[in-house]
């Protein structure tokens, strides 16, 4: 019996020893544990590590280096919420105009990558479509404009697209004024249709569109 009160204490100090060390650690320390994390795709515990880093060492250079780390590696893993919570702190910390034109990029770029289904992801086209239109105004000299108006370009196709098929459904329903509606959004008139290309869906995707 004491010999396993004496394993248990000394299991607990061990733990309490390892917790110690995972406070007051330099801002070297904790930006060192966000990229091996980011480097092992441990998202969850480089998280925890720039949480600490942002904590304990609030004006340390490198959070900022850590932030945009973490937008990257957050994009790259499809985890675009998180890639713009990201985004969102690094504005609070460190918005200039400058870094915010870069910032506001990956925004957009993170929504347009999160564009999965287009029968079914209206609001967010329409959402980042406005966001290119505010970034176009606000950066009308960006170096980031010419993968900005590509990004816009493709999602009007796909907001056309939508709404052909839209136009579609309310002329078999009958729905004249809904079509009419429908008819006076589309402004595609610089667009020669033979050479718009549908997206191919993939058959049992179709069945739920």
């Amino acid at each position: 019996m004491r010999l396993q009160l004496s394993i248990f204490l000394i299991f607990i100090s061990f733990i309490g020893c390892a917790d110690k060390n995972r406070f007051n650690q330099t801002d070297e320390f904790w930006y060192s544990e966000v990229v091996r994390f980011v480097g092992n795709q441990d998202m969850d515990r480089a998280d925890s590590s720039f949480s600490s880093l942002e904590a304990e060492h609030i004006n340390s250079p490198l959070l900022e280096t850590a932030t945009v780390l973490l937008i990257q590696a957050h994009m790259n893993q499809e985890n675009y919420i998180l890639s713009n919570y990201y985004m969102n702190r690094y504005n609070t910390l460190f918005g200039t105009k400058e870094s915010k034109e870069y910032i506001e990029y990956l925004r957009i770029k993170s929504k347009y990558l999160a564009f999965k289904r287009p029968k079914r992801d209206q609001k967010l086209i329409i959402d980042t479509l406005n966001l290119i239109d505010e970034y176009i105004f606000d950066y009308p000299d960006s170096t980031y404009l010419p993968y900005i108006e590509t990004i816009k370009i493709n999602l009007s196709l796909s907001q056309h697209e939508l709404n052909i098929d839209i136009i579609v459904l309310y002329q078999k329903l009958e729905k004249p004024k809904a079509v009419e509606f429908y008819k006076s959004r589309e402004d595609m008139s610089w667009l020669d249709q033979n050479d718009v290309q549908k997206p191919e869906i993939s058959f049992i995707r179709s069945l739920f569109e």
